[in-house]
This record gives structure tokens, sequence and C-alpha cells, in this order.
């Protein structure tokens, strides 16, 4: 499914292809017996082909790069996945927030995480609630994620990216 997907998105025209890069600010705990902290700054490159009113997909490559509880700085995750807007609309009650007009899209997101500390691999799933878009950017507010541990069928982590921006070059 996810190569059917991959496929899908590399074949489409050059023209419509637009490559983004973001920053953001997350904070996470990871809970395998003894609790630990993290929070920093995420990077990540995006890759969105279309702009669709339903279902837009997008790729995203995720690092995260911060503190942990003992100040010692870590890269506490590094992911890759699916990002899907659910919905695009202008009518919306956020429009105050910008000057120009921004549509509502609120994205799930599902992805593969590595933890290079631990060497754990999980599956993450990410909802950004409140996200607004135009042609060139992506505001991300409060977006929390969790990761699941497929092998031993627990929760490894949860967090939220407080705030993420996503430039768009087309």
């Amino acid at each position: 499914m996810i190569l059917i997907l991959l496929i899908l998105l590399l074949s489409t025209p050059v023209m419509a292809r637009s490559f983004g890069y973001g920053f953001g600010y997350y904070g996470e705990e990871i809970s395998d017996g003894e609790e630990r902290l993290s929070s920093g700054m995420e990077i990540s490159l995006a890759y969105r082909p279309w702009l669709l009113e339903y279902g837009n997909p997008s790729l995203v490559g995720k690092v995260a790069l911060g503190t942990d509880q003992d100040k010692e700085w870590v890269i506490p995750y590094l992911q890759v996945g699916l990002h899907v807007d659910l919905v695009r609309t202008t009518n919306h009650p956020f429009n105050f927030i910008a000057h120009n007009v921004v549509a509502y899209t609120p994205a799930l997101g599902v992805f593969y995480q590595f933890d290079p500390a631990r060497e754990a691999s999980t599956f993450t799933v990410e909802a950004s609630l409140l996200k607004l878009s135009q042609k060139d950017f992506w505001y991300e507010v409060l977006s929390p994620f969790i990761a699941f541990n497929m092998d031993k069928g627990v929760v490894d982590s949860w967090g939220i990216n407080l705030v993420r921006y996503t430039y768009f070059f087309k």
C-alpha cells in the first residue's frame, strides 16, 4: 500500500511537485520503564505533490534535536511517513490570525520512527488538528503524537509539537 502511494506521488508531473522544509518545537516523554523526557527543535522536510480539497497526502521526514532531563544533547527520534490533510476549507473561524485568507487543513500523520539512543523502532500517529495552510506554507499548533512499540504492543512514547512552521519552495 505505501509502496503504491510512493509510486503515485513520485509519478506526478514535475510542475505539480512542491518541496519544503520546516522547524518546530517538541516535547516528548519516553515510557519504557524509567521515565525520560526530552524537548527541543524538530527539523523536517516535506514533499507535497498536490493541493487536493480532501485527503491531500504529503511525504514528511523529521529529525528531533534537543536535550533530555539530564541536559544532555540527544536525537530522540527520526521519522519518515505520510501526512494527510483531511479537508481543505477557507470557511473557518481562524481567518483572524492572518492578513490574507488561509485554509484550515486538519491532518493526520502516520510515521515510522527510530530512536537512535535506544535503537528502538516504533509506529507513530500524529494529529495536527489546528493546521493552517496556503500554497507556500503550513502552520501547525499543538499537534499531539503517540508512538507504539509494535513488538511489545505497548505505548513507547508520547508528546506534542507545540508549533511547527513549514515553508514550501513552489
